[in-house]
C-alpha cells in the first residue's frame, strides 16, 4: 500500500510541475486577426512653406459596411536636422463609408513649416496611421 501511495505521489508532483512550468513559459499569441481598417499613404517632393493634399487610401478589411469615425496620422522624424515638427497634416473632417472589402479616398491637407531648414527639402517622413471606425 506505501508503495502505490508513494507512486501516485510521485506521479502528483511530476504533473504539478508540467503544469507550473508550461503556465511561466513563453506565452504565444493565438492567430493574428487582421484590423477591420488599414490606412495607407504618401506624399512626395515637399519644400519648405509647400501646402499640399496627402491622399489616403482606407480600406475595409471586413464583410459589412464601416462607418469612418477618426482618422490620425503621426508624422515621425524625417532625417537629422529635419523634425517631424515642421511638417503639419491635417484632421480629416466628414463622413466616410466604406463598402465591404471596398476602399476609399480621402484628401488630408499638409504644409510644410516656412520655418523648415534646407533639410527638408525633399525629405521623408515617416507616416503611421490609425483609423476607428463603426459598423454602418
Amino acid at each position: 500500500m506505501r508503495l502505490l501511495s508513494a507512486a501516485a505521489a510521485s506521479a502528483l508532483a511530476a504533473l504539478l510541475v508540467v503544469a507550473l512550468a508550461q503556465s511561466r513559459g513563453t506565452r504565444t499569441r493565438g492567430p493574428r486577426v487582421r484590423s477591420p481598417l488599414s490606412v495607407s499613404g504618401g506624399l512626395r517632393a515637399l519644400y519648405p512653406g509647400a501646402r499640399r493634399r496627402l491622399p489616403v487610401v482606407v480600406r475595409n478589411n471586413r464583410g459589412f459596411r464601416i462607418r469612418v469615425v477618426s482618422l490620425n496620422v503621426r508624422v515621425g522624424n524625417a532625417k537629422p536636422g529635419c523634425s517631424r515638427r515642421y511638417l503639419r497634416v491635417g484632421r480629416f473632417h466628414g463622413s466616410l463609408v466604406v463598402a465591404p472589402h471596398g476602399l476609399r479616398k480621402v484628401r488630408l491637407p499638409v504644409t510644410m513649416l516656412r520655418s523648415a531648414p534646407d533639410a527638408c527639402k525633399r525629405a521623408v517622413f515617416p507616416l503611421r496611421f490609425t483609423a476607428r471606425g463603426r459598423r454602418a
